[in-house]
């Protein structure tokens, strides 16, 4: 989700002695060991990644997007040599969506008798949350994000492999063991995604042998052997519980030409500028149509019409709301901060953050982002949500291709702190290309006792009062159409697709 981004010059070549060059830049496929162990809990075994997909003199970037959410996905590769970039368009049929290559690795395995246990292709993602260095002069850090896809409405992404650094191959690998203790395991790349990435035909593949071990040898460890999801992105729930979190800027990363979206948080000389900010210094804040909508009847019987919502920053500058404590009121004064290739340049009162004390938050608030409602076709609104404040956080990258986009923002120190009830400071933020989502239920999602069953829309505004500032507020609201039916605790709800996405289903089915 081009010169234009801010931290997508990837990786400066070095060059000096390396491992494993070839000279040319290069994507083959590596094995770590001959032999690796795997824990198996209660008959299923879980493989820690230990086969990579390493880029060798070179760096490669994968850029995937769509002109609208019902249109085909377009995947480029870009092999990014020093300052020369190379780029392709993938064949359509080996595109699968935001995900990566459709089933360009293929997993096998076999016991000892040669039979075959398993054998399943997936999704290939040319990226992942565990880098290795493959080279001495190749990139010191990661630059490229931790995953790939999105979810429904996800508008572009890009991920990609760091010149001289290896991705997993697979990062959650599970099967029923059945008894074996021995297997052969081959991960290939499927022949057209090869050809694609220009694998040499000698790296194409990797065997390794499997030696299946008792993750619970003495027993009693239940629940420890699951692998769990690893998620680059996470919605807020109405029980979210973020804690207290200090943001400690850190040192940007080798890589772009001149650095820009990865330079500390204040690193340089801050600024506090009157008049209006430029455009350049301001963030775009889109309302994105909710999603993932169902009727419930809440924990003191009332009917509620549940659903999720994001708002994201298109960019080009970052969006950062930081707040001063007043006194030693739980109040802190809000002013937005602007901020130009990492520099801050200016900042302007914006709104109030209050410490919201309760078992499910206790961390503080901002007050003046966003506004829910539940609208008739002449858009009265007939209820609204009892979400009236936000901690901000990046948790979906919406479009990683807009101007600025930052790909890490945990690494960047473009990241949230919610903060404890002591804390004196405190920083919210959305970097360009990320949103917020946030699931409304229990009281916070829609109160149906009073809505008549109809055609309503769901509602969700951005900036309700225009005390941000931004490039533009003609996108900050958007509709969803929701039919109401049913009745008392028993209200139902159908959600047509929107512009070809049905978002109702789970993601990708």
């Amino acid at each position: 989700m081009a010169a234009a981004l801010v931290v997508t010059t990837t990786v400066t070549a070095n060059y000096g002695a390396a491992s494993g060059t070839t000279g040319k830049g290069t994507l083959k496929l590596v094995a770590a060991a001959d032999t690796v162990e795997v824990a198996s809990y209660d008959g299923v075994a879980y493989v820690e990644p230990s086969v990579w997909l390493a880029a060798y003199d070179a760096a490669f970037e994968f850029r995937a997007s769509h002109t609208a959410y019902d249109k085909p996905v377009k995947l480029t590769k870009t092999i990014i040599r020093g300052k020369k970039r190379t780029t392709t368009t993938a064949p359509a049929a080996i595109v699968d969506g935001m995900k990566g290559f459709k089933d360009g690795l293929r997993v096998t395995l076999k016991n000892k008798a040669g039979k075959v246990v398993l054998d399943e292709s997936r999704p290939l993602c040319p990226g992942g949350y565990d880098r290795q260095r493959v080279q001495t002069d190749g990139a010191t850090g990661p630059v490229y994000p931790e995953f790939c896809g999105g979810n429904w409405f996800t508008k572009g992404v890009l991920y990609g492999i760091e010149r001289g650094m290896a991705v997993p191959t697979v990062s959650d690998l599970e099967f029923e063991t059945k008894g074996e203790t021995k297997l052969t395991m081959t991960m290939s790349i499927s022949k057209p995604v090869a050809d694609f990435l220009g694998l040499p035909k000698a790296s194409r593949s990797a065997k390794q042998n499997l030696v299946i071990v008792d993750g619970c040898p003495e027993g009693g460890c239940e629940g420890e052997g699951e692998m769990g999801a690893r998620s680059a992105h996470g919605a807020h729930g109405a029980d979210d519980d973020q804690g207290a979190r200090t943001v400690v800027p850190r040192e940007s990363l080798e890589g772009a030409e001149d650095g820009r979206g990865r330079l500390p948080l204040g690193g340089g000389a801050g600024g506090t500028a009157h008049g209006k900010p430029k455009k350049s210094s301001l963030p775009d804040l889109v309302s994105v149509p909710a999603w993932q909508i169902s009727t419930a009847v809440d924990e003191e019987g009332i009917d509620r019409l549940n659903f999720a919502a994001n708002e994201w920053n298109a960019g080009p500058a970052p969006m950062i709301v930081e707040g001063f404590r007043r006194g030693t009121a739980p109040v802190m004064d809000a002013y937005q901060m602007f901020y130009r290739d990492g520099k801050q340049v200016g900042m302007k009162r914006t709104g109030t953050m209050e410490f919201h004390e309760a078992p499910e938050h206790n961390h503080w608030h901002f007050l003046d982002f966003a506004k829910y409602e539940l609208v008739d076709a002449k858009d009265k609104v007939v209820s609204t949500s009892g979400k009236q404040s936000w901690c901000l956080v990046p948790t979906d990258p919406v479009d990683l291709t807009v101007p600025g986009a930052t790909l890490r923002p945990g690494q960047t120190g473009l990241e949230s702190a919610c903060g404890s009830k002591s804390a004196l400071w405190l920083r919210e933020s959305l970097p360009s290309g990320w949103g917020d989502t946030y699931d409304q239920s229990q009281t916070q999602a829609f109160d149906l006792s009073k809505v008549k069953n109809g055609t309503y829309r769901i509602k969700v505004t951005v900036n309700p009062d225009g005390n941000l500032y931004e490039t533009t507020r003609s996108n900050n609201v958007s509709h969803r159409t929701v039919i109401i039916g049913g009745k008392a605790g028993a209200r139902t709800v159908t959600v047509p697709p929107y512009q070809g996405v049905d978002t109702e289903t789970w993601w990708n089915e």
